[in-house]
């Protein structure tokens, strides 16, 4: 449990919580986190078959999916796609099959933890053409307009800067460039009076504190630039009564 200051805040910082958890995840997956998570949640959630026997267990057993970004839209082969908050790289490993040899996938994740994670299930399903850095999401190790695809699984609600975090996936996208992103957001009545993160004693790291009513989260991607932003559907992903996962689809205009 996360001390609190004399306010009900929580004393640590944001992102000083998802480390915390998601170290613990990537170093004890067998542990109960309160959430679904793992190749069974992936199959829950309608992943592909063939991708879920082709990718080791091993490479899914920390893995806490929100939803599947990959039913959104194609992702094609050659193209150069960005994962943010990569986790241990289940998704990661998805996209670089997907791609093919000729494409590019690039992980970028916050927690040692998870990023050596990743590079060691990288290296077991012999993805050379995939790469894995620990970033700042704010900050992208990425030249502009270099990207076709940016997907995200239950990673940008974790931060408490989410506009900054689609100005950045923005500018790392080509034109035309699509968005696929699979993120909690709030269903309770409450969460449609305020955008307003909740600070109060809700976990970041549970992707409570941090997620945005569907309204709120369509219009701070739309207010990035992003046109077609659409709900595709809500997943029946929960980490608390009054969260859900849902996906949505956005794409960069042209010019």
């Amino acid at each position: 449990m996360n001390e609190l200051n004399t306010d009900g805040v929580c004393a640590e910082s944001p992102e000083d919580q998802v480390r915390k958890l998601y170290a613990k995840l990537a170093l004890n997956p067998e542990q109960d986190f309160g959430w679904n998570k793992g190749k069974d949640n992936a199959k829950q959630l309608g992943y592909d078959q063939r991708m879920l026997d082709q990718i080791p267990d091993v490479v899914w057993e920390s893995s806490a999916a929100v939803g599947n970004p990959f039913s959104v839209g194609p992702i094609n082969k050659g193209e150069t796609v960005v994962d943010l908050g990569c986790g241990a790289g289940a998704d990661l490993c998805v996209a670089a099959l997907l791609v093919g040899d000729t494409g590019k996938v690039v992980g970028i994740d916050l927690t040692p933890e998870m990023v050596e994670k990743a590079r060691g299930n990288v290296t077991l399903m012999g993805l050379t053409h995939a790469k894995v850095e620990l970033g700042d999401f704010l900050k992208l190790p990425l030249d502009d307009s270099s990207v076709d695809v940016v997907i995200s699984n239950g990673a940008i609600n974790l931060s408490p800067k989410q506009a900054c975090v689609l100005r950045e996936i923005f500018r790392v996208l080509k034109p035309c460039g699509r968005l696929y992103l699979a993120d909690m957001i709030r269903t309770d009545s409450s969460a449609f009076l305020s955008c307003h993160f909740d600070n109060s004693a809700d976990s970041w790291a549970n992707c409570v504190a941090g997620t945005l009513s569907k309204a709120c989260l369509e219009k701070l991607i739309s207010d990035t630039g992003f046109q077609d932003v659409t709900l595709v559907k809500m997943t029946g992903y929960h980490t608390a009564p009054e969260t859900e996962g849902a996906i949505f689809r956005a794409t960069k205009p042209a010019t």
